[in-house]
């Protein structure tokens, strides 16, 4: 995850099996190290690329997150570069319909070799992170629209449609995005200028420090569901002190959610201590 005052954003492209598809997919950020069709949660190997690495990282992956969501909805797994720290990776949705989905990882920034703590908490936040995007975004929890501009009366409005109500996005967004917060994040959000719209983000941050888990939370609700979730993987919270907390702890009320942290925290190489704490006196 990059800081949102270093604008690296881990949006990545949207593609789907069309001619503007394969457009889309010349223009991927980074070389790509190769390129898999995943079946119900099973690489296919193909004469193009390198599959035993392929299948490193793919194992790695299945072996840390839970299959369900991925059996589902993905079909393409993507292995690329462009240098450390710079687009870590992402799950994003292949279609409108979001029922086809991609993930892309960056070798530089998740080299499985690499035992250095800090290194390693890196890469197992943007996972987590990242299948949080996955969760909440998928076609069980979105509506597709052409809408462009939100209409209140359908609910919150996100670049993958609305979120269906109760849906985990449009609980939390109730839970936490009031209509005076989220008037005014959409006023930033509105902003062209992108070094203006950083500046506005970053005091947006300030203001409301105390009910965001990191700075790229504020980057929109749908990051801020995706950063929440991974403190809640990451994080052992019981009693609550402020609304970042209850964002994280907000999760527990669903059952199948505690599962999945259960399931990837049994499989993490390391789980950090006072992880929130530290995260945040590094920002």
């Amino acid at each position: 995850m990059k800081k949102i005052y270093c604008f690296t954003l881990l949006f990545l492209l949207s593609i789907n099996f069309s001619l503007q598809a394969q457009k889309e997919l010349d223009d991927e950020v980074g070389e790509t190290i190769g390129i898999w069709t995943i079946n119900n949660g099973g690489l296919i190997t193909n004469n193009k690329y390198n599959n035993k690495e392929g299948k490193k990282y793919w194992d790695y992956l299945m072996s840390v997150l839970p299959h369900e969501l991925i059996n589902k909805y993905v079909v393409r797994f993507r292995l690329y570069t462009d240098g450390i720290q710079d687009d870590l990776g992402g799950f994003n949705s292949l279609s409108e319909s979001n029922k086809e989905w991609t993930i892309e990882f960056d070798i530089a920034d998740m080299d499985l070799k690499n035992e250095n703590p800090d290194y390693i908490e890196d890469y197992q936040h943007t996972l987590i992170h990242e299948f949080g995007h996955l969760i909440s975004l998928n076609a069980s929890q979105m509506q597709p629209t052409e809408d462009e501009y939100q209409d209140d009366s359908k609910g919150y409005l996100t670049s993958e449609g609305y979120a269906i109500k109760g849906s985990y996005m449009d609980k939390y967004i109730k839970a936490f995005w009031g209509d005076d917060i989220l008037f005014e994040w959409d006023k930033i959000a509105a902003i062209k200028n992108e070094n203006k719209r950083v500046r506005k983000l970053q005091n947006f941050y300030y203001e409301y420090d105390n009910e965001f888990v990191s700075d790229y939370a504020c980057e929109s609700p749908e990051e801020d569901f995706a950063e929440s979730w991974t403190f809640f993987v990451l994080c052992d919270i019981s009693e609550p002190k402020n609304i970042k907390e209850d964002k994280v702890i907000f999760f527990h009320q669903f059952p199948e959610l505690v599962e999945y942290r259960k399931k990837i925290r049994s499989k993490l190489k390391m789980i950090p201590n006072n992880y929130l704490e530290r995260y945040m006196a590094k920002e």
